[in-house]
């Protein structure tokens, strides 16, 4: 143990507030006798229930601390939240644990919880003082049948019967078998390009929800679409619109978007992206003030490389196109280019200086 802790609190934590409620007493909870008497009573109302069990692990714990460190040293008290365990359910705790260290100013915490759900504000009571041990107090259970079978009966029970659990339960679920019943209802009389489209949305989504999920993408997804709302937005209409125009082609007209020639596969995307990156420059000016001319670069060289080069390339290496024609493309696209790149080095260096105003730029966007 620290020199720096030398008084103790053993603090039991009721997240959802469930001695509160079903006892009706005020809390906190100080004091040996006040927690033991608490705890009594609630669990010869409640015995199958673990908070008793908890609070009573807490009175354990408490009697051995003061055999240590000194009854003078050592307090327990209970602290609650509400049912609706949300943002005021912590705020409650964090009050409580204000008042509670005003009766006995302690230099750290021992947390008692009965779960998971309790110990979730464990960060919220160090702002107070330090936690120096987490401590669960788990219900052992026998392995007979006839016990797991009273216990799956209590949880299923509750699973159905309280209103946090019951919208996870039977809310979606639900919602589910109503989506469900109601596209098996008209899925005869839907057309097979509106059924592939809609099965290839469905699997597109989750896949892409499982993918950011899974890899832990999703959060620098949500700031990007923070920083750009608009470009997000554009990013997701123009996708579906290209998707829309490529199963349509094939299902309906049943012709397949070439890889090069008139109208490729190429020149699609160029016109995609081209849209996405002005947008996304037009929205960093106005946002953020800042004049990006190393995006308007990109911009302009991706968008003519897939409009002007990317189908014909293609097609030189399925032998459709000559040598010579690949070579004149090329030559242009560099001449292009280069030129691009000079006149905005001269606009950068000429206005790229300006003092921004209005919103600060996004971090490590340096492409002005």
């Amino acid at each position: 143990m620290s020199k720096l802790v030398r008084k103790l609190i053993v603090l039991y934590v009721d997240r959802d507030n469930d001695v509160g409620e079903r006892l009706g007493v005020p809390t906190p909870i100080i004091g040996r006798g006040n927690v033991l008497k608490v705890a009594t009573e609630y669990i010869l109302r409640y015995p199958d229930d673990s908070d008793a069990n908890a609070m009573f692990g807490a009175v354990q714990l408490y009697d051995t601390l003061i055999s240590t460190f000194g009854a003078e040293n050592v307090e327990i008290a209970v602290v609650t939240g509400t049912s609706s365990e949300d943002v005021t359910a912590d705020m409650k705790i964090l009050n409580e644990v204000d008042k509670v260290l005003q009766v006995f100013d302690a230099d750290g915490f021992i947390v008692v919880s009965d779960g998971p759900s309790d110990e979730v504000v464990v960060p919220l009571i160090q702002s107070r003082r330090p936690v120096v041990s987490v401590r669960r107090i788990v219900v052992k259970q026998t392995r007979g049948f006839e016990e797991f079978a009273v216990l799956a009966k209590y949880y299923i029970g509750k699973l159905f019967s309280e209103p946090k659990y019951r919208r996870y339960a039977l809310g979606v679920p639900g919602a589910l078998l109503l989506i469900y019943g109601t596209f098996y209802s008209i899925w005869p009389y839907i057309p097979i390009i509106i059924r592939t489209m809609i099965i290839a949305s469905i699997t597109i989504l989750l896949g892409a929800v499982f993918m950011l999920y899974g890899f832990n993408l999703h959060n620098s997804l949500l700031r990007f679409i923070r920083m750009y709302e608009t470009t997000f937005f554009i990013s997701a209409l123009s996708v579906f619109f290209a998707i829309v125009y490529l199963l349509s082609t094939y299902y309906i007209l049943h012709q397949a978007i070439p890889i090069w020639g008139e109208l490729n596969i190429f020149d699609l995307m160029g016109l995609v992206i081209g849209a996405i990156l002005t947008v996304n420059v037009i929205e960093v000016y106005i946002k953020y003030k800042v004049k990006p001319f190393g995006r308007v670069a990109a911009d302009a060289l991706l968008t003519m490389f897939l409009l002007f080069v990317a189908g014909d390339l293609a097609g030189y290496m399925l032998g459709k196109v000559g040598t010579y024609v690949l070579l004149f493309n090329l030559t242009i696209y560099t001449v292009v280019g280069l030129i691009t790149l000079i006149v905005l080095s001269i606009l950068r260096n000429k206005y790229g200086k300006v003092k921004s105003r209005g919103k600060p730029g996004p971090k490590g966007s340096g492409l002005r």
